[in-house]
């Protein structure tokens, strides 16, 4: 039970930070580009969830987006 528990409360946590991501780049303002920062922990929540649950193609996607936020993290907040 609790590891269903903890495992639901990584899931929609990664969920819901990747669509507040979204919302926030699409708006396109001034601070924008703190969305890759949210897209980071999504991908980082959801990658751990994927390996929890054995959902390996989510891992894999996930490990990819943390590779492309970091870069979105480059460009848009130390360059």
């Amino acid at each position: 039970m609790y590891y269903q528990r903890v495992s639901k409360f990584i899931e929609w946590t990664g969920s819901l930070t990747g669509v507040s991501a979204a919302v926030l780049l699409a708006l396109n303002m001034s601070i924008s580009g703190w969305a890759y920062v949210f897209y980071l922990l999504s991908s980082v929540l959801l990658l751990i969830w994927g390996l929890r649950e054995k959902a390996y193609g989510v891992a894999f996607q996930n490990l990819v987006f943390i590779a492309i936020n970091l870069l979105g993290i480059y460009r848009w907040l130390i360059l």
